[in-house]
């Protein structure tokens, strides 16, 4: 008989006290119901005092109908949502609703070998109070013993792996030691620990990556030691965890460990430390046509394997074709507009008073004072930079990130241009009217007519400096409607609310107005078009573009070495303006 099946989570509220002894299984699953089912078969099999808590993630190939009706030997808590927001979520929000000691962290695609297993490990932690986690061993599913995880190596410059994959099951692999990382297919830790340190990291969501080796990191720390547990085994269908939106895991798996690297270089050079050579992967031939009778077999010439017989090789076949979630990081405090799919996941400002409103209104996990730290330490795909910042907009190009940088932070130019060149990242700027549909149309009647000149003014409410401000966009503006570059601007009129010039683009002499005051844009192209009033866009073009090209899109219109010569005319055009200011106060 059932001891209790809690649906959706009833009368379960959130960090209730843990239950001395209890161990909570915390098992995510999104789709895989093949997998589920003989996970949580093999769990009734099992023997020690634990619960189980599993968090649906938005399945819908019949696992919410399944759970729903789940006849289990065992306490069971479904907590249901309707989408996948990431592993470090939503593993925190099981472990919210845990009663347990221990948490038990397994995957669903894992199954109970050893029958004791969850006895052994809630004995070690309840054995050794400086113990914070424990693990497993993994092998891989099967009539034979091939190791699929023998504990969490690393070595002491950073690089980390599974001991033991591929390899046949030896004695080496059946040890009890200490380990600097583990993997949360099977992973047991202390509930209170787990509290302590915050949880899983959510900035590694919506593919959860890595996060289990922050987890651990964190962990140690904070004091505590993790142990490796070779007496008893779990068997592990490596690689078949439903993937996240459209993403390939290879990219993302090097971009987390560069800030794992960083984070924790110096608890990584403080051991416990294994050669490069513990970390070697033996390639693996995974066959799961068939679940119940699994085959797994070994290369024997490794060199002639495949780039895809990795731990990523079922990635491509699991990812969808939705657009990718991505990431960003802010560095400077000032908010960017909602997309669906893009996630702000840190934000920098050396002010605490800028820094803190910015942060709580994203709901942000990071919170940091300087932007390079940000940049170096919390994942993500691109970084907007609100502020002048060239330290971490220079780390972020040499870490292959994406960078969309204000106009007010263009500041080194001919620095920025370079490096954008030479580094792996790209990095382009935010004009708002890129794309605009009004300037399109503009576009369209200048080339079918015959202008003559062009006039353009535009107020906004008062910010920092005129020309800096809005100097961009309406050079932007006139350049998007010609087609020709703006090539001299030259200063008629200056207060410090207030500028007017006469442009040169093209062959074509116009004039420029910008000021503060209620928002207005308008261009006019006499003997082509009209005067043209021109909405401020809900999300900006270029902002637009930024996103697209960190899904996988082409370059962005605004690249920076695509208007580095609009911007050399904007930096002089401020001088002059800087210039008549000075001596008009004189």
């Amino acid at each position: 008989m059932p001891r209790r099946h809690d649906p959706i989570g009833e009368g379960r509220s959130v960090n209730p006290t843990p239950l001395p002894g209890l161990v909570s299984v915390v098992m995510l699953v999104r789709n895989r119901l093949e997998y589920t089912r003989r996970a949580l078969a093999s769990l009734a099999r099992a023997s020690g005092d634990f619960e189980i808590v599993v968090v649906d993630n938005g399945s819908d190939d019949g696992t919410a109908e399944y759970l729903a009706a789940l006849d289990h030997p065992r306490p069971v808590t479904v907590l249901r949502h309707d989408d996948d927001r990431g592993g470090s979520e939503r593993r925190n929000v099981g472990a919210a609703a845990a009663r347990g000691e221990f948490l038990f962290f397994l995957d669903n695609d894992v199954l109970v070998d050893d029958l004791d297993v969850v006895e052994v490990l809630a004995a070690e932690l309840a054995a050794d109070p400086g113990l914070g986690a424990v693990s497993p061993l993994l092998l891989y599913p099967g009539d034979g013993a091939v190791v699929q995880c023998a504990g969490g190596a690393s070595t002491a410059d950073g690089r980390i792996g599974p001991i033991g994959r591929g390899r046949p099951l030896g004695a080496e692999h059946r040890e009890h030691r200490e380990q600097s990382w583990a993997p949360t297919a099977a992973l047991m830790v202390r509930h209170s620990s787990f509290r302590r340190v915050g949880g899983f990291d959510t900035a590694f969501d919506p593919v959860s990556l890595c996060e289990d080796v922050d987890l651990c990191c964190r962990l140690r720390a904070d004091g505590e030691r993790l142990r490796y547990v070779g007496s008893v085994a779990m068997r592990h269908f490596e690689g078949t965890t439903f993937n996240h939106v459209g993403h390939d895991k290879l990219p993302i798996w090097k971009r987390h460990m560069r800030v794992i690297r960083s984070r924790w270089a110096g608890l990584f050079a403080a051991g416990p430390a294994h050669t490069a050579a513990d970390l070697e992967w033996a390639p693996v031939v995974k066959d799961y046509a068939d679940l119940d009778r699994p085959r797994v077999s070994v290369l024997a010439d490794p060199d002639s394997a495949p780039a895809d017989l990795s731990f990523f090789a079922s990635d491509r076949v699991l990812a969808t074709a939705e657009p990718a979630d991505v990431r960003v990081v802010l560095v400077g405090a000032d908010p960017v507009p909602a997309v669906r799919g893009v996630r702000v996941v840190g934000v920098a400002d050396p002010d605490v008073r800028a820094l803190l409103p910015v942060a709580r209104a994203h709901g942000v996990p990071w919170a940091l004072r300087d932007g390079t730290r940000l940049v170096e330490t919390v994942p993500a795909e691109g970084v907007v930079v609100r502020a002048p910042d060239t330290a971490a907009v220079l780390t972020a190009l040499r870490r292959g990130l994406h960078v969309l940088l204000d106009k007010r932070a263009v500041d080194d130019l001919a620095g920025l241009v370079e490096a954008a060149r030479q580094a792996p990242g790209r990095c382009s700027v935010d004009l708002p009217w890129a794309h605009h549909p009004g300037l399109v149309e503009v576009a369209k009647a200048v080339a079918e007519g015959r202008p003559e000149g062009f006039s353009l003014h535009l107020d906004r409410p008062e910010g920092r400096d005129v020309v800096t401000d809005l100097g961009p966009d309406a050079l932007d503006a006139v350049e998007r409607a010609l087609g020709v570059p703006v090539t001299d601007v030259r200063t008629v009129e200056a207060t410090p609310s207030r500028v007017r010039a006469v442009a040169v683009a093209g062959g074509l002499t116009g004039t420029i107005g910008l000021g503060w005051g209620e928002p207005r844009f308008e261009l006019s192209v006499p003997g082509a078009a009209p005067v043209t009033d021109l909405a401020a866009p809900a999300v900006s073009g270029a902002y637009a573009d930024f996103v697209g090209a960190l899904r996988g899109g082409p370059a962005p219109l605004t690249d920076l070495d695509a208007v580095a010569g609009l911007f050399d005319v904007v930096l002089e055009w401020r001088a002059e303006v800087a210039a008549l200011l000075w001596f008009a106060r004189l």
